[in-house]
């Protein structure tokens, strides 16, 4: 029979579209009945799709990962496929493969259903287009999560006995198992050594990084070679939860490298990587008028809280000055620097006078805060002994600690004690720069070093005037 106009046409049923979701914590080493490798999970997917009338799309895994957390690359790319309209379900072969927490497995389920995928388990029963479903999810995921959390227990407990025993837990890169044991790689735990071993003399982080990835053949992040650097397993050593335990593996650093390297991770903690790995020569010296740090912009420079630049700030900026004037007139002003200190008496007289008051000022505040110490602990004494009524004693011991601090205060304003050179050295400090700066096999981060011990802050000020040279506008503040 001929259709009538106006009369709808039967659309065909179209399969909904699924991709298969497989997650093992860990892959290498493990199976028994227990073991739930990809295989078997996709096995047990397809075996449930084909007839539920699923259509697959796509095959995600993460393997070796964790289901404490969503930061996963699978995860990730079904997200990203749910937000293109690729997906219609995603199916898992447990709801623990999906994820073990449940927070924030639900705010992902709740992202995924707003843009129309749910969520199927191979052999749980569960569609969370139904209200049943979502509900037997919810509780799926909580024992799922505390299954997680007696796991995690008992492994604490397990790696404790093993550190007592002296047993690493683990293998940190550099070493390998060998019946059951921590022995150093053959291949790598040589440049595990030498990467202390820069690290210990001085050299930049990022070049210690390059190194070790050449050796691996990997590339790598400081953040992760620090981590590295920290790990007390390498003098050998054993760490059960917050405690550190002497270990049967052997050390691939000595006790003299391994605080050089403590004691520079702990100074340069905090510390920006541009500072520490610079790539240009007067990386953070150089400031504006309100002590904000100036940053390279190309050939020029810009203020970093520049209200252009940051909404709501007040500083106006230095504008966009040269770099390489601003550097050249550095240049100029520390030969003359250089200059003065040789020849000019009056001006070196003048600032061993400076420096004579500071240290004067400075030993007259650490007397301050010696003697209100010494008071306090006087003042506890006696009132041990009960020889100062209660409200004498209180009065007395505010006064002091006021008169403690304040002074400390001022001290700590004064900065550390330096001991003035002299100025004949100073002079050749300053000329031994200039010469530096002409070297063009100087690194940066050498440059900046040498400038550092001579110069404590160059402040470049906004324009004046149209056009108004860089020169103008740079002020070198010398430590001595």
């Amino acid at each position: 029979m001929p259709r009538r106009r106006g009369q709808l046409a039967a659309v065909p049923d179209q399969p909904r579209r699924f991709v298969a979701y497989r997650r093992v914590s860990e892959l290498m080493g493990r199976g028994g009945d227990d073991f739930h490798s990809p295989g078997i999970q996709l096995t047990a997917i397809r075996r449930m799709a084909k007839p539920a009338g699923l259509r697959e799309v796509a095959v995600v895994d993460d393997i070796d990962r964790t289901g404490r957390h969503f930061s996963r690359e699978g995860i990730d790319e079904v997200r990203r496929m749910a937000a293109a309209g690729q997906i219609d379900v995603l199916v898992v072969y447990k709801v623990d493969r999906f994820g073990r927490n449940v927070l924030e497995s639900l705010q992902l389920l709740a992202e995924l259903a707003d843009k129309g995928v749910t969520i199927m388990s191979a052999t749980e029963q569960i569609d969370t287009s139904t209200p049943s479903g979502r509900w037997m999810l919810t509780n799926l995921l909580a024992i799922a999560e505390m299954q997680s959390d007696e796991i995690g227990r008992g492994w604490s407990n397990t790696i404790a006995r093993r550190a007592e025993k002296g047993e690493h837990h683990g293998r940190p890169l550099g070493y390998i198992r060998r019946d059951k044991r921590l022995v150093p790689d053959p291949e790598l735990s040589a440049a595990i050594t030498e990467t202390f071993r820069q690290y210990a003399a001085g050299e930049p982080i990022g070049d210690v990084t390059a190194y070790l990835a050449a050796i691996r053949g990997k590339a790598m992040h400081t953040a992760n070679v620090k981590k590295l650097l920290r790990n007390p397993a390498y003098r050998g050593m054993v760490i059960a939860g917050d405690e550190v335990w002497p270990g049967e593996h052997e050390p691939l650093v000595d006790e003299v490298t391994w605080r050089k390297v403590q004691n520079r991770l702990a100074a340069e903690a905090g510390t920006p990587p541009r500072h520490l790995a610079p790539t240009w020569s007067l990386v953070g010296l150089v400031e504006c008028p309100q002590k904000h740090k100036l940053q390279r912009a190309g050939g020029r420079l810009m203020c970093g809280e520049d209200r252009s630049q940051v909404k709501g700030s007040r500083c106006d900026g230095v504008g966009r000055p040269l770099l390489a004037r601003v550097e050249a007139e550095v240049l100029a002003q520390v030969a003359a620097y250089a200059r003065e200190l040789r020849t000019d008496h009056g001006a070196r007289a003048q600032r061993l006078a400076r420096l004579t008051a500071g240290r004067a000022d400075r030993a007259t505040l650490e007397r301050q805060v010696s003697e209100a110490r010494t008071a306090m602990v006087n003042l506890l004494k006696d009132n041990a002994r009960e020889q100062v009524p209660e409200p004498v004693y209180r009065q007395a011991l505010a006064e002091l600690r006021e008169a403690e601090q304040t002074a400390a205060g001022q001290l700590a304003r004064l900065g550390a004690a330096d001991t003035p050179p002299d100025p004949e050295a100073v002079a050749k400090a300053a000329e031994a720069i200039l010469k530096l700066w002409a070297d063009p096999e100087v690194t940066h981060a050498e440059r900046v070093k040498a400038l550092r011990s001579l110069v404590d802050r160059i402040v470049v000020r906004p324009a004046e005037r149209w056009r108004e040279p860089e020169s103008d506008r740079v002020d070198v503040r010398f430590r001595w």
